[in-house]
């Protein structure tokens, strides 16, 4: 096994602002901000019904705050990064759209790929007839010098490094002992001929050579990190007091249906129009039924509901990716219900249980804490059904739907009773002192009152620790945590929708614990058998017996008390009633610009 640390997932790296998605702030909404809506909504109301999605018009898209880059190779995998995949970034293969968003499909190339040497070689054949915006076409070389660009870690600062992790090029140990490849990148012709034997190009061919089996590479491969770039960088001169790196960090050159029309304005935005050289017989997702895409940055979480709300001028046709407070579905009337969505984010609330602490350490203590874990009360708490749904998996509702579906027994509300029950006939002597800790925030807070009523009920004696959101995860990654806590909160949204991006990321022990703590296994989770089937998993080809087999591995984790899972974390979304076919992508969490159309 590579002594290579395993890519950080979206919500771990995001884990400083760890109220997570979901749990964040959201923008309320006044009574005259809903007074106005439900007149605009009468404006629009005639000819409303759904029609077959037509072509032209403008899409307008409203985002608070700025975009920080439109670079692929150092996107991180959200909002932004799927905006960019659905309009103008395209990769070897991506997910479809409608009922089959969670299928994997081929983009750039003419299949999800073909795998040999056990799992540990993959080959994709790029399309004939893709091409960029200004008519060259898209090749073998544009793919791999994309790839390279994630191993200089001068420009390489974002984004995912799968392919540093993943690809087969000879590594060196840094004099702080840890290891990492010796490639860094297209200016490194030392070490270019060995990056070259693991990412090989012939003809439309590209083949990736792998240090290990990797089963859910298609998936990896649909990351933007992945994507195309040409050698020669396009990017302009600085514009005055814009520096060079930035300029370039914001140019958009696309393979997509759509290309930015002259520069991106920071702090403003810019407009997307048709690419003249996009042709859509060579893509099998993207429809593109809108003209343009107008992006309007910097705004304010608040004047972007306002105005999906109030929907003045061209707002009526216009998609956000900003979190409305879940409260809003209450108070809607039946036309701006229409225009709420409630999709699922892709993370899941759990709490991992310290395997080694003296109490958690008793599995019939771990059991009756499950046991009497209220899941109703914390979803309410952090605001609802339009906030999440309960769920007894860490594999959320893009990877699994089992999860949201209580086990037989199970009650959602708990049973303390019953708890406390199990652990007087096991001779525990009660109360049983726990030591919980979570990152601060009004919702965290209250939503871990809530659960602390439940464990009391059971014969819980509960201290609580808050710590603010930015020192979390370096207060519970500490070696002294395993002496300090008996249950951690945690969140987690992986890179992937798979289970290989879940469960050996947060309970694989090889990967994660070391004298310098425990990594993401903040519980200490060390299990042979678990060990076992992940290895299993990994090793086998076929994509059912491997998704069984991970099933099986994340069954068990929950048997012998590994976590306890809260919640599946949703957000809710406004969007104008002059748009239609709008769907949120289960894959991506926004609106799915392949398919999304307006009046």
């Amino acid at each position: 096994m590579s002594l290579l640390p395993r890519p950080r997932s979206l919500a771990r790296v995001g884990a400083a602002l760890t109220a997570v998605a979901a749990l964040g702030a959201t923008a309320a909404c006044s009574p005259e901000d809903l007074m106005a809506a439900r007149q605009a909504d009468a404006t629009v109301a005639a000819g409303a019904g759904v029609a077959p999605p037509q072509s032209g018009g403008t899409l307008n898209v409203l985002v608070a705050g700025n975009i920080a880059t439109w670079d692929p190779q150092v996107m991180y995998v959200g909002p932004e990064a799927f905006f960019a995949q659905r309009t103008f970034v395209r990769t070897l293969t991506t997910y479809g759209t409608g009922d089959r968003e969670r299928e994997l499909v081929g983009d750039l190339a003419t299949d999800t790929g073909r795998e040999s040497n056990g799992g540990r070689t993959w080959s994709f054949t790029l399309r004939e007839g893709v091409t960029w915006q200004d008519g060259s076409p898209v090749t073998c070389a544009d793919l791999r010098h994309g790839v390279a660009r994630t191993f200089d870690r001068s420009t390489h600062v974002g984004g995912t490094n799968y392919a540093s992790f993943l690809l087969d090029v000879p590594t060196k140990v840094t004099p702080e002992g840890l290891e990492k490849p010796a490639y860094s990148g297209p200016s490194d012709t030392t070490n270019e001929k060995a990056f070259r034997k693991a990412v090989v190009c012939k003809g439309r061919t590209i083949t990736f050579h792998l240090r290990t089996a990797e089963r859910d590479f298609p998936h990896i491969v649909a990351l933007p990190e992945f994507a195309p770039r040409r050698p020669e960088s396009p990017g302009t001169e600085p514009k005055g007091a814009q520096s060079k790196e930035l300029q370039a960090s914001l140019d958009v050159v696309s393979t997509g249906p759509y290309r930015l029309e002259g520069d991106w304005q920071p702090g403003k935005g810019g407009t997307f129009v048709r690419n003249e050289h996009w042709d859509p017989t060579t893509d099998p997702i993207r429809k593109a039924y809108p003209d343009r895409i107008v992006v309007t940055t910097g705004l304010s979480e608040e004047t972007v509901i306002e105005r999906l709300l109030n929907q003045r001028e061209g707002d009526a046709q216009a998609v956000s990716w900003v979190k409305a407070s879940p409260t809003l579905r209450n108070q809607a009337g039946t036309a701006l219900q229409a225009r709420l969505t409630f999709p699922y984010t892709g993370s899941v609330d759990y709490l991992a249980l310290n395997m080694r602490s003296a109490v958690m350490s008793k599995a019939v203590v771990r059991e009756a804490f499950a046991l009497s874990t209220n899941r109703a009360t914390y979803v309410t708490a952090t605001g609802g059904e339009g906030a999440g749904s309960p769920t007894w998996s860490v594999l959320g509702p893009a990877i699994s739907q089992a999860g949201l579906k209580p086990p037989k027994g199970a009650r959602v509300e708990g049973d303390p009773e019953a708890a406390r029950r199990l652990l007087v006939d096991a001779g525990i002597t009660l109360p049983v002192r726990i030591r919980v800790v979570h990152a601060r925030s009004l919702l965290i807070d209250k939503a871990y009152a809530a659960l602390e009523a439940g464990w009391e009920r059971a014969g819980f004696e509960v201290e609580r620790t808050s710590v603010e959101p930015e020192d979390y995860y370096k207060t519970i990654e500490k070696p002294s945590s395993v002496k300090d806590y008996d249950v951690f909160r945690g969140s987690w949204m992986p890179d992937i929708p798979s289970a290989s991006g879940v469960l050996p990321a947060l309970f694989d022990a090889r990967i994660n614990i070391d004298s310098s703590g425990p990594g993401q296994d903040v519980g200490y989770f060390d299990d042979k058998a678990v060990a076992a089937l992940m290895d299993r998993a990994q090793a086998t080809a076929d994509p059912r017996k491997r998704a069984a087999t991970w099933a099986q591995a994340d069954a068990l984790i929950r048997e012998r008390g590994g976590y306890v899972a809260l919640a599946a974390t949703k957000v809710l979304h406004v969007h104008g009633a002059g748009v239609r076919h709008y769907d949120d992508h289960a894959v991506g969490g926004i609106v799915d610009l392949a398919t999304v159309s307006v009046r």
